[in-house]
């Protein structure tokens, strides 16, 4: 197969692959995710703490799942410490789930990349169970979790928290208002 022939099928593939995760960078309802309920969560964090869900009840949550070698996950990482900085003293929590890898691999990673460990709750979900519990297909995956603790967003690849419909969610949550797209 010559150059040219092979680079144009790289290329169709990659369209074929990339442009409907870009065209899915939106914020979706939560029932075309398959929860049926918001699942609870007991992970590890990056602190060896078990850290439940629960725990942060009376907040608004935005729950990222992601891996070290998605790079739209390592490309919004600063994003979700942003958010976590700007709106955490109005009630946000920003929990970052890190999909099967170890301990040692997420602390280099963060590292590496001059991010702060305690920026942001980093959980460690390394055998995968709540990847499959909140029916994550992709990463990024993000959750916009209300303060009764519903899910009731999400958003599929890197996330444009200067976009106006995620604005609008986060701050409908945020004032306890029904989330809208």
């Amino acid at each position: 197969m010559n150059s040219r022939l092979f680079q144009s099928l790289i290329w169709a593939l990659c369209a074929q692959v990339l442009i409907p995760c870009v065209a899915y960078a939106q914020w979706r309802e939560i029932r075309d995710s398959g929860l049926k309920q918001t699942p609870g969560i007991e992970l590890t964090s990056i602190r060896q703490e078990t850290i439940h869900l629960k725990k942060y009840q009376d907040k608004v949550v935005v729950l990222n799942f992601w891996a070290s070698w998605c790079e739209p996950c390592r490309d919004e990482f600063d994003e979700l410490i942003h958010l976590q900085q700007i709106y955490g003293s109005r009630g946000l929590q920003v929990i970052a789930i890190n999909l099967a890898e170890s301990k040692q691999k997420v602390e280099a990673f963060l590292k590496n990349n001059q991010l702060n460990a305690d920026s942001i709750e980093v959980l460690l979900d390394t055998n995968s169970q709540a990847k499959r519990l909140w029916r994550v297909r992709a990463i990024p995956t993000t959750y916009l979790i209300d303060r009764n603790g519903q899910a009731r967003k999400y958003w599929v690849g890197e996330l444009d928290t200067e976009s106006d419909a995620f604005k609008q969610a986060l701050e409908s949550a945020l004032n306890g208002r029904s989330i809208k797209n």
